[in-house]
């Protein structure tokens, strides 16, 4: 067993007997997506990868422009 993924899991909070059933799963393919998947199905979100598809989906609308110099004075 890879010690550093069950220490992850165990930080994320995911219960004992899920790390056992999510390990034996996928002890023959062990990879972060294949964990990630095996936690979705539990009901976790995921730990190890992102989903930046899912970024789209925010707006980031916020007041930063490059080209703003702001309310600063000059120096001298």
């Amino acid at each position: 067993m890879d010690l550093a993924i069950i220490y992850e899991l165990r930080a994320n909070d995911v219960s004992e007997e899920h790390i056992e059933l999510i390990m034996d799963r996928v002890k023959n393919r062990l990879t972060e997506e294949n964990i990630d998947k095996e936690l979705v199905k539990l009901g976790y979100p995921k730990i190890f990868t992102v989903d930046y598809d899912e970024y789209d989906n925010y707006d980031f609308d916020d007041d930063y422009s490059p080209n703003h110099k702001g309310n600063y004075e000059e120096i001298d």
